[in-house]
């Protein structure tokens, strides 16, 4: 975080919070946006070290271990696959390791590359549609023997439709985007396990598959695994996000129980060097009853990635406070740049918000928002008896007491919405009779201090309902509900 552009977008999170609730107002919340924007054009990127017309070799490794097994299928051995290999000859890390040693022993000449030609491409063909497997731990190879041997996305796509893999609620075959940077599209899949597929589940399971021409044939670049309990990854966005020139992918994966739903986003880039998709954040990105969301915040040209944090309430704890996580790019990888509360979602929140401006000293914008805590009925209650009279009382309360500070003659008329909205009985009759106090002393004296005191004395009898909302939420002490 002691990076200058990170420093520079703490500083200016004011800014940030303003752009987030100008979106929110005029499109719903922030997420609304995402991948609205186009992919933008990748750039070629300008020769610096090699003169053009000549040759430049790139030697790129592929890891062992990067795939294996039937529940991630990746790269396959050669003449492993019978009727087709979509895998490319590729040299593992270990055996490019033993070179390179064997080769500083004996000289200093450089080892022989590997043939490896990631930008390959087969011919285009008319294959036979692929058939649905037997078991959906076999869709990978069966998708990648049939753009191996020159099969469309188009076409790809549609057999997936009849599989039961995509459908109206999910499931993409995309091929117009460059994510290696070699001039070659990759072909991108999400797909559901058409086995398990219900289309009345909240959730249903799924898998993320990205191909790459490599040697003629096509080489299963990335996969996520595939888990009966996690949800169908979804793409926000694939293209630049970080305005390198260079495409990344970003999705997220979705788990769900009895009290909660969260969303894991990832950002990859592609790294050439040993030829595997790398992640760009620094740390777990989750959204936690919320939304996932890619907008420029700041308006610098780099796209951050916001992630809505409603964690679920309980007795013992309250009601909980949304916040949203600010994800920036650094200059290196997206970190946490700001964590900011959101706007209430509970009536109580919105009445610390209220009493926070209040604090500040902004009489008149607090008298605003205390009337906005008041009406709003999109405000959730927590379970607290009579919670809306009693904090309708409290809010009347300290707009009287902050007219009557400015010299406003409209404290007499809270007083009186004051004193007919809660008669003896009623969860909120303790702060009409602190209003009784503070209004006599004030008409008295014209002192707002002096009255303030004289109100306290009949505040003890409110203190309970006000401190009802857990361990997570305010304590307030007599001296705070008329501080003057």
């Amino acid at each position: 975080m002691g990076n200058p552009t990170v420093l520079k977008r703490l500083v200016r999170a004011a800014a940030w919070l303003l752009a987030a609730s100008l979106i929110a107002a005029g499109c719903g919340p922030v997420a609304d946006v995402i991948g609205d924007r186009k992919p933008p054009t990748p750039t070629s990127i300008p020769f610096s070290t090699a003169t053009p017309g000549g040759r430049l070799s790139v030697w790129l490794v592929t890891p062992t271990g990067q795939f294996g097994g039937d529940s991630a299928p990746g790269t396959p051995q050669p003449g492993s696959i019978p009727g087709g290999n979509p895998v490319g000859p590729a040299a593992t890390a270990t055996a490019a390791i033993a070179t390179i040693q064997a080769a500083t022993q004996i000289a200093a000449a450089p080892p022989p590359a590997p043939n490896y030609q990631p930008n390959e491409c087969p011919a285009p063909g008319a294959p036979s549609p692929p058939s649905r497997p037997d078991n959906f731990n076999e869709a990978s190879a069966v998708i990648g023997r049939y753009l191996s041997a020159g099969g469309s996305s188009t076409v790809l796509e549609a057999a997936l439709r009849n599989w039961g893999a995509i459908t109206d609620t999910g499931g993409v075959v995309q091929a117009d985007t460059d994510l290696t940077g070699d001039g070659v599209l990759e072909v991108i899949v999400t797909l559901y396990n058409p086995a398990t597929y219900n289309a009345e589940a909240l959730l249903n399971a799924g898998q993320l598959l990205v191909y790459g021409c490599d040697g003629g044939g096509y080489r299963l670049l990335y996969a996520t695994q595939f888990n009966s309990g996690v949800a169908l990854p979804v793409l926000l966005r694939v293209g630049d996000m970080n305005a390198d020139v260079r495409n990344e992918l970003v999705f997220y994966t979705e788990t769900c129980s009895a009290s909660m739903c969260t969303k894991d986003a990832k950002i990859l880039t592609w790294n050439a060097v040993v030829g595997v998709f790398q992640e760009l954040n620094n740390g777990q990105i989750v959204a936690i009853n919320g939304r996932i969301g890619i907008v420029d915040v700041d308006g610098d040209g780099v796209l951050e990635l916001t992630a809505q944090i409603n964690p679920p309430g309980n007795a013992s704890a309250g009601p909980p406070r949304s916040v949203v996580d600010i994800w920036d790019w650094n200059g290196e990888e997206y970190v946490l740049a700001l964590r900011e509360s959101e706007g209430p979602r509970y009536r109580i929140h919105a009445i610390y918000d209220a009493d926070d401006v209040f604090q500040g000293g902004s009489l008149r914008e607090a008298i605003s928002a205390y009337a906005e805590a008041r009406d709003d009925g999109d405000l959730l209650a927590w379970s607290v008896a009579n919670e809306r009279e009693m904090l309708r009382a409290y809010a009347a309360f300290r707009i009287m007491i902050s007219y009557a500070r400015l010299g406003n003659a409209r404290a007499e008329d809270w007083f009186n919405v004051l004193q007919s909205e809660n008669p003896p009985g009623s969860s909120g009759h303790g702060f009409a009779q602190m209003g009784a106090a503070f209004m006599d002393n004030f008409r008295a004296t014209g002192d707002a201090r002096a009255a303030c005191a004289a109100s306290l004395g009949a505040g003890s009898s409110v203190l309970g309902a006000l401190n009802s909302y857990g361990t997570s939420n305010r304590s307030y002490q007599l001296g705070d509900l008329c501080p003057f």
